[in-house]
Parts: structure tokens; sequence; C-alpha cells
């Protein structure tokens, strides 16, 4: 009796009959179900103003800087028409910007110039800016003949129908100070609008125009 005691001492239960067998088939189940779970949505990691488009941009969202280097400083572009939201400082997913500098009346896309894109960045830089306000950015051919038909203050060659020009502001700072820094830095045309309160750059020749 003394050794059986024992043998069944040492073995322990069955696998699947003994409450300890339960216990380990449980974890073991949940341990697969959560492997089979959908990962969280990326737009749970998104401000609220920030279209699903753009969520994959959200600096939240990209890995955490390694340690000992220097945090770049965020600066956002907030679109006044669409009023999506986005970080302007790269690195961006294939398509980002063009989306997000689209045409808002024919939601079409075209591409600007790495080197404009940066001149509105090193303005922001210049006052400290931590967001951009985008006016204009893409504008279709059509769209554009559209705004000068009905006697909007646009050019009917305008650089905005070649993706290659932007108009934006700084909060906080006067248009008369971003204009001011504008014909000192960028090298091709700036317009000052200081009605409306913003400025226009684009990468055509060095020329510069005032509107409303």
């Amino acid at each position: 009796m003394l050794v059986a005691l024992l043998v069944a001492a040492l073995v322990g239960p069955g696998p699947a009959g003994g409450p300890t067998g339960e216990h380990e088939g449980d974890k073991k189940a949940a341990y697969l179900a959560a492997k089979r779970a959908a990962p969280p949505a990326r737009r749970a990691c998104c401000p609220k103003d920030m279209s699903d488009g753009t969520c994959l941009i959200d600096p939240a969202c990209r890995d955490s800087p390694r340690a000992g280097a220097e945090a770049e400083p965020v600066l956002f572009a907030r679109h006044l028409h669409t009023l999506e939201v986005m970080p302007l400082r790269g690195p961006h997913p294939e398509g980002a910007l063009a989306r997000f500098f689209r045409c808002r009346f024919t939601d079409e896309l075209a591409s600007h110039p790495a080197e404009l894109i940066a001149g509105v960045i090193a303005a922001a830089d210049h006052f400290g800016a931590r967001e951009v306000h985008i006016v204009s950015g893409f504008r279709h051919p059509k769209f554009n003949l559209m705004l000068t038909k009905k006697g909007r203050e646009v050019a009917r060659d305008s650089q905005h129908a070649r993706s290659q020009a932007i108009d934006f502001s700084l909060p906080g700072v006067k248009a008369d100070k971003l204009y001011k820094y504008a014909l000192k830095r960028w090298k091709g045309g700036v317009g000052y609008y200081p009605v409306s309160q913003f400025v226009h750059l684009d990468t055509g020749k060095r020329r510069t125009w005032k509107g409303h």
C-alpha cells in the first residue's frame, strides 16, 4: 500500500482528467486566441482630427528614437479646406504628401517638389512654429479655370495647376513678417496676401507680387 501511494504521488494526476490539466488547457487556448486576434487599429494612436488616410504617418505611431538621439520637433500641417492634419516632416509613406496636398475640388493627386516642402518647413523652423496652415496646394487646371472665371484672385497660368506652389500661413506669425523672410530666403516666386494673411511660394522665376 505504501509503495502504491509513493508511485501515485510521483506520477501525479492524468494529463486530461485533473484540475491542473484543465488549467493548462485553458491557458493554451487563451494564448492561441490572442495570437489569432487582429492587431489594434492604427487609428487608435492618431489625433482625433487626423484623417484615416494620414494615420500611418502620425509620429506617435512610429518607433521611439534610439537612446541619446536628439528628438526632432514635430511640425504639423493643417489643411484649412479639407481640415486634414499630418506631420510635415518625413519620412512619409509613398503618396502621403500628394494625398494631403491634392486638389480639394477634384481630389486628384499631384506631387510637390521636395524643395518646395522644405521651404515651407524652413520658414516654420525660422519662426519656431509647430503648425503650418495650408491654404492651397495642387489645383487641377479645370478647378483653377473655374476660379478664374468666378473672378477669384487666381492666375490663369497658375503654378498651383502644375503642383509647383503652396499657399500657407503660420499661426501667431503675421503675414508681413513671413513675407519678408520669404523674400530673403526663397529663390522662386513669393506672393503676399495681407488681407487673407498668407504667403505664396512657388518654384517659378524669382518674382513677387501683392494680392488681397
